[in-house]
């Protein structure tokens, strides 16, 4: 009889699985299900449902007055049954009913309902009439029991699920209670009270059931769908490796989608995205979009993530959502604009949406402190994109002077005649007004502090010439260029172009112009046109010349630059750079090798020579043997450290992200701190560079401190340290000062690309939605990436 009524059961049992949570950093976004998810039943599984009746010679049916009084009988027993059923659970409620806290996380188990037809019960009533007429009474009347009180669990169970798919889940829960009562329906009766508990933010109760259903969980051992029951008991209750080797032991026929939906889930949890999408992708009975979508952006595989979240757009329910998380791929791919767009949407349909829905956590990139990840993410990207491209030229450009003879003269230092063009010239005025020699005197000497790393000082200077000979060409370059090697691109381009429009054959001004405007998001169509137009025209000028090939880097003309390369010009040690960038983009890198190993001839003891030396060499393939390479170049060569200190930021940064990758960060800690405690002269670039280093150290708090003293007391307050200040600022747990310090980056340079997206994400953070909107439209659909800041699903 039993067996009956199991069978029974599993047959007409529906699952539906919905999420245990709705921590979207973690897990997958709540998806609809179908109204219903019950399998069609086979003529095979209809017979296997009905026990054989016994063989009688009689007549199958006869209604005399014995079969009626039978039958009578057994409806008696039936309705006395269900009283006193009803009346012995209201009594036992009364007494047990654990009196619980109302507050749980905004947790959804699954919704578990049942359906049974009535011609089921219908023929189990005429088994027990049978064996009532065969003369066997006792077993009948235990049927006829069984009967009558499964029937009243049903009937108070699929009640229940009513009442909770109409959002009524306290009366659900009274109504799941007496369901229990009746001493059947247990485990699944108990899962849908810890639903409806989970509704209503009672996760004590929740947790009560979810115990209860555990306990009760072994009765339902030799049905088929026991294991799916334990693997759901173990997910809620957050066991998830047992709960998963339980739906891998699974061998049952039943609810396959379900199973493999629960498995996708259990396996997102444990952060196993790749094997959630192969069980999410044989699920069939739901849309599948959505998490798919989700699964994909969490391996970071944007494309392919935000074509499923557009599909997933159809549902409407589930469209806000949807979106937002299309607007957070964007965040993270550099479409801000784009994310922009979605969030001013949101924001208007709900002002809270965003911020309830996902909120972020504005954090500092995981790379910054993890040799491990950096090793794993670590490419020739990292050195030469874009940005650091530019900057490698401007490392490399010499500086001009009015008298280069005499220029050259004056530094009397090897290999630093290098970074002086021997071409260039003094204006007429200069000339005639007899006061070159006296000018000259005064660039020299701050050409040679920018030559002698104190690059800050030089920028000084230069300053203070510009208020006496502002309209010459030669000193609005070079002023541009120590902005360009500080990495203050704004003031940079602004000076590029003054310098190329006092003196419009001073080509690279405009290239550099071009470049500078590109690494500030300025549009410079108009100028290059120009700057190309007037090139064309200009008869002395070789129409193969260097200015042209790096105005068509900025155009991304890959087929110009093999032009260049097939010159093989190596003239100059910008020639020779020029050869190393463009062979890299071109893929050229037969190009490479023997243009570095020309350069490091040229300036062995170069810092940043090394580093290109070094990168350009990497193996994909080994990056611990690579790494251990680099530990001996770096520790057997004698470099110039002092450029570590005062030089220009490109050499800071692409030096530290070197011996991050080799591991050598903490004893280079040692090293500055050393220097630091016996320099007389250069301390304050000394504890510059130990500020930053300490961003990689998780040094955060003495990072903070340098930072502060360097700002207020020692008035270096351009956009870049102001925006290192932030970093440390987050990295030790300040986040007002954060917020004020990149504030005062954004006055000091707008343009600044890493402060307004620090800036967006705060905002976006602590739910000012529409602030954050103005960064990231200030941003535009830019592809920017910072180096130091990403961000979280709380």
């Amino acid at each position: 009889m039993a067996d009956e009524l199991k069978e029974l059961e599993q047959e007409q049992q529906e699952v539906v699985i919905l999420e245990k949570d709705m921590d979207i950093n973690e897990d997958i976004i709540p998806i609809e299900s179908p109204e219903d998810n019950q399998a069609p039943i086979t003529p095979q599984q209809e017979e296997a449902l009905e026990e054989p009746e016994e063989i009688s010679h009689k007549p199958k049916f006869k209604f005399d007055k014995k079969l009626i009084m039978l039958i009578a009988s057994g409806l008696f027993c039936i309705i006395l049954l269900i009283i006193l059923a009803i009346m012995a659970f209201t009594s036992k409620d009364e007494e047990s009913e654990p009196i619980l806290p109302t507050q749980a996380n905004p947790i959804i188990p699954p919704t578990i309902t049942q359906k049974f037809q009535s011609s089921k019960i219908d023929s189990m009533l005429i088994k027990a009439n049978k064996l009532y007429e065969s003369g066997n009474k006792i077993e009948a009347l235990k049927l006829y029991e069984n009967i009558a009180v499964y029937n009243e669990s049903l009937s108070k169970y699929n009640l229940g699920v009513s009442k909770m798919n109409q959002g009524l889940y306290k009366e659900a829960i009274e109504t799941f209670k007496e369901a229990i009562a009746n001493n059947e329906n247990i485990t699944v009766s108990a899962i849908n009270i810890a639903v409806c508990a989970l509704e209503i933010k009672d996760e004590e109760l929740f947790k009560y059931y979810i115990d209860l259903a555990n306990a009760f969980i072994n009765r339902d051992s030799d049905v088929n769908l026991y294991e799916f029951y334990n693997a759901l008991v173990n997910y809620y209750r957050g066991f998830y490796i047992e709960a998963l080797h339980t739906l891998d032991l699974s061998d049952s026929k039943y609810y396959t989608s379900q199973k493999e939906y629960l498995k996708s889930k259990i396996l997102s949890y444990l952060h196993e995205d790749k094997e959630a999408i192969k069980a999410i992708k044989a699920v069939e009975d739901y849309d599948i979009n959505l998490p798919l979508g989700l699964l994909h952006a969490r391996l970071g595989e944007y494309k392919e993530a935000k074509q499923y979240l557009n599909k997933a757009l159809v549902d409407e329910k589930n469209a806000p959502s949807t979106y937002l998380a299309i607007s957070l791929i964007d965040i993270k791919t550099g479409e801000f604009a784009s994310a922009a767009t979605t969030l001013k949407m949101l924001n208007d349909y709900n002002s809270t949406f965003v911020k309830d829905t996902y909120p972020i956590k504005a954090i500092l990139n995981p790379e910054l402190f993890d040799i491990n990840l950096a090793q794993q993410n670590y490419d020739m990207n990292i050195f030469f994109d874009q940005n650091s491209l530019y900057q490698i030229l401007f490392y490399f450009t010499p500086y001009k002077a009015f008298d280069p003879k005499q220029t050259i003269e004056y530094i009397r230092k090897g290999g630093l005649s290098l970074f002086v063009d021997e071409n260039s010239v003094a204006n007429e005025y200069l000339q005639t007004s007899g006061i070159v020699s006296k000018a000259n005197v005064m660039l020299s000497n701050a050409i040679l502090k920018a030559l002698n790393n104190q690059l800050r000082e030089a920028n000084s200077d230069f300053l203070e010439i510009i208020k006496l000979y502002p309209n010459h060409s030669i000193l609005q370059f070079n002023l541009a260029l120590t902005f360009a090697q500080l990495g203050d691109f704004a003031q940079a381009y602004k000076h590029f172009v003054t310098s190329y429009h006092l003196d419009t054959s001073n080509y690279i001004a405009g290239a550099y112009a071009i470049m500078a405007a590109k690494m500030i998001g300025k549009d410079a169509k108009r100028l290059t046109n120009e700057i190309l137009d007037s090139m064309g025209l200009d008869s002395n000028l070789d129409q193969d010349n260097i200015y042209k090939a790096m105005i068509q880097l900025t155009q991304g003309n890959e087929s110009a630059l093999n032009s260049w390369l097939d010159k093989n010009k190596n003239d100059t040690v910008l020639d020779t750079v020029f050869n190393i960038i463009t062979a890299y983009i071109t893929n050229r890198s037969e190009v490479i090798i023997p243009a570095t190993d020309i350069l490091n001839q040229k300036l062995p003891n170069d810092v940043l020579v090394n580093i290109i030396y070094s990168a350009t060499r990497f193996d994909s393939q080994n990056i611990k043997n690579y790494a251990k390479d680099i530990q001996t170049k770096f520790l057997t060569t004698k470099l110039d450290k002092g450029a570590l200190y005062g030089g220009a930021t490109i050499i800071r940064t692409q030096y530290i992200k070197l011996l991050q990758i080799a591991g050598l960060l903490h004893k280079e800690r040692e090293n500055i701190v050393s220097d630091l405690k016996v320099s007389t002269q250069n301390t304050k670039d000394i504890l510059y560079t130990l500020a930053y280093l300490d961003l990689f150290t998780g040094h955060y708090e003495e990072a903070y401190t340098i930072y502060n003293e360097l700002i207020n007391n020692e008035n270096i307050d351009d956009a870049n340290t102001l925006f290192l200040a932030s970093v440390a600022s987050i990295g030790a747990n300040h986040p007002d000062s954060a917020i004020g310090y990149l504030e005062l980056s954004k006055l000091t340079n707008p343009t600044y690309a890493e402060s307004r997206l620090a800036l967006g994400l705060l905002y976006q953070e602590v739910g000012n939605i529409d602030a954050a909107i103005t960064q990231y439209n200030g941003l535009g659909n830019s592809g920017y990436k910072s180096k130091f800041f990403t961000f979280k699903l709380e």
